[in-house]
């Protein structure tokens, strides 16, 4: 019920979890994940790994009965496998629940990338498109041919991550294992091979079909309690029967030490994104002037980006080791998730007659937000073509502010020459 849940919570106006294709933005629980932030997504991928490794390591296919959710839909739709084997008008009731089933359970997996509501607006208008149709009937398809026939098959035969257990597993790993020390108990009644989902026989030892779901126990444990024996026949343990265990092996320590790193790696570069991303060049088409009454001017091109989900307000400033720069604009307003590209004049006074390349600290401060980008002015030597306009360049528009210009999801404020 959570996974099909999930995607209808909203946290500040966004699904929980959900990776939107058209942004190229991953939402989840309020955080937004931009695509060239994707290395937080790799970091806590890793952590997730080494920490199914450690937990495979010590306690065997625990996975495979109790949290996949291969498992847990052929639980759910274990009704409908009985009904089908009775045949008849429940053999097509059945068929019909399964792809039910699997149309629901298809759609759920699309609604991780589209919205719900868009999802359901185009089924209604049957205009859900190629792509999200197409991958809606393509997994459904698979999905009821998983459930109606495959089931269990595939987790005895087919499942990479089954494999990739049985390979980790070690003599001390926890297993469901049938105690063969207490031989003379089993009456052999064969309670545990009729109710094994995957028709494996636990008495003949650890089979790597085996997916740990525990029914053999279940349909053990109440005919030892009505012969008045011992329970734990066929019980979770440590390595074989009657064998200590041993948590603290090599293996199991390497594998903590991969897990605790990968985490403190997700936490670092979680921490240490930022909710502007600033980008500076100098103008290509401006070149660099000097005005009689010796300013230094320089263009510069400055794409900004609001990653965050507050608007902010950008304070720019400018400091070279010597003099002063005045920038116009100083301040820019951007919207939550805007990415805006501004013309910058950068007019430096007091450099005298210094020529050349001069590293200036660029300076963009918002709310909660500070960085700094190192950038270059470039100051013409005395005599190169001047300008006697107290402005080569304007911004048009009232006062300070330029002129927006919409072009794709980018918003443009530019500055013109003057007539």
């Amino acid at each position: 019920m959570v996974v099909l849940g999930l995607p209808f919570v909203t946290i500040r106006g966004e699904s929980a979890l959900r990776f939107d294709v058209r942004t190229l933005r991953l939402h989840a629980f309020g955080a937004a994940v931009w695509i060239d932030d994707l290395f937080v997504v790799l970091a806590a991928s890793l952590f997730v790994a080494f920490a199914f490794l450690l937990a495979t390591l010590l306690f065997g296919r625990l996975w495979c009965g109790w949290g996949c959710p291969q498992t847990a839909l052929l639980d759910l739709t274990g009704r409908l496998r009985r009904a089908a084997a009775k045949g008849g008008w429940r053999l097509a009731a059945a068929h019909a629940g399964f792809a039910a089933a699997s149309a629901l359970v298809s759609a759920n997996l699309l609604w991780y990338f589209v919205p719900p509501a868009e999802f359901f607006r185009g089924v209604a208008a049957f205009s859900l498109g190629p792509v999200v149709g197409g991958s809606w009937f393509v997994l459904g398809a698979v999905l009821y041919l998983d459930l109606a026939g495959w089931r269990h098959g595939f987790c005895a035969t087919t499942c990479p991550y089954a494999k990739l257990q049985g390979a980790l597993l070690d003599r001390h790993s926890m297993v469901i294992a049938y105690d063969a020390r207490r031989s003379e108990d089993c009456i052999s009644c064969r309670a545990c091979v009729r109710v094994c989902p995957v028709g494996i026989d636990i008495r003949d030892g650890l089979q790597a079909a085996c997916t740990s779901c525990g029914e053999c126990i279940d349909a053990c444990a109440p005919i030892m309690a009505k012969l008045g024996r011992r329970p734990r026949l066929v019980a979770y343990f440590f390595g074989e029967a009657g064998t200590s265990s041993r948590p603290l092996r090599a293996g199991v320590l390497a594998l903590a030490v991969l897990t605790a790193g990968s985490l403190a790696l997700t936490v670092a570069v979680a921490a240490d994104r930022s909710a502007l991303e600033v980008t500076v060049t100098a103008s290509a088409d401006f070149a660099p002037r000097r005005t009689p009454a010796g300013e230094v001017w320089n263009g510069f091109t400055l794409a900004l980006e609001n990653r965050g989900r507050e608007p902010l307000d950008v304070k720019l400033a400018l400091r070279p080791p010597e003099g002063d720069v005045l920038l116009r604009p100083d301040r820019v307003a951007l919207a939550p998730g805007e990415h805006r590209r501004v013309r910058v004049l950068a007019v430096a006074r007091g450099l005298g007659n210094t020529t050349g390349t001069i590293p200036g600290e660029l300076s963009v401060e918002a709310p909660g937000v500070s960085t700094t980008r190192i950038v270059s002015l470039v100051s013409p030597a005395p005599g190169r073509p001047r300008v006697s306009s107290p402005s080569p360049w304007k911004l048009r528009g009232e006062g300070e502010e330029a002129r927006r210009t919409s072009e794709g999801d980018e918003t443009r404020r530019t500055l013109e020459p003057a007539p």
